[in-house]
């Protein structure tokens, strides 16, 4: 089993980082249907054929932790660089 792990700091207040970190898990899911789920304002769990993880947002940025299954290593630098550029990209354009 393979990992992912993320650190991704923020400098906007968390209800800014989650509306866009809900853009960003939306887009996610519609190309690797990696699903979301809030359990509360900073922790989502992540669900998917393959995948399962979670992601925490405070104040500071996200923290994403991915597991992959044994079928689903081979693309763990794609789905890592996926969501490390769809980070970029929404942040960017969301400051």
């Amino acid at each position: 089993m393979s990992e992912i792990n993320i650190t991704y700091p923020l400098d906007c207040h968390v209800k800014h980082s989650k509306d866009t970190v809900l853009a960003m898990l939306t887009a996610l899911e519609e190309k690797y249907s990696i699903k979301h789920h809030f359990l509360n304002e900073h922790e989502c769990k992540l669900t998917g054929t393959g995948i399962s993880g979670e992601l925490l947002l405070d104040e500071a940025g996200i923290e994403i932790f991915v597991k992959l299954g044994f079928l689903m290593t081979p693309f763990k630098g794609t789905i890592e660089t996926e969501i490390v550029n769809k980070l970029d990209e929404y942040f960017s354009a969301h400051t």
